[in-house]
């Protein structure tokens, strides 16, 4: 899995990729992506605060989750 950061300039909501809760997305967007670039979702401003650790850790169960699928 990949991190894309892009610049935002609309004022759309979003759901969060680990959390699941609806976000209002601000002037920054943290992107989930394969290895080959393809958007799996958006990790919300709460969850990236928590750390690159923690969210490491839950994109790693994500991740797992989407192999057993």
């Amino acid at each position: 899995m990949q991190f894309q950061i892009e610049c935002n300039s609309e004022k759309s909501s979003q759901v969060c990729l680990i959390c699941r809760q609806t976000f209002q997305m601000l002037a920054a967007r943290l992107i989930v992506c394969n290895d080959d670039g393809d958007g799996y979702g958006e990790i919300c401003h709460q969850c990236t605060a928590k750390g690159g650790n923690w969210v490491q850790g839950q994109l790693q169960e994500f991740k797992h989750n989407i192999v057993l699928a």
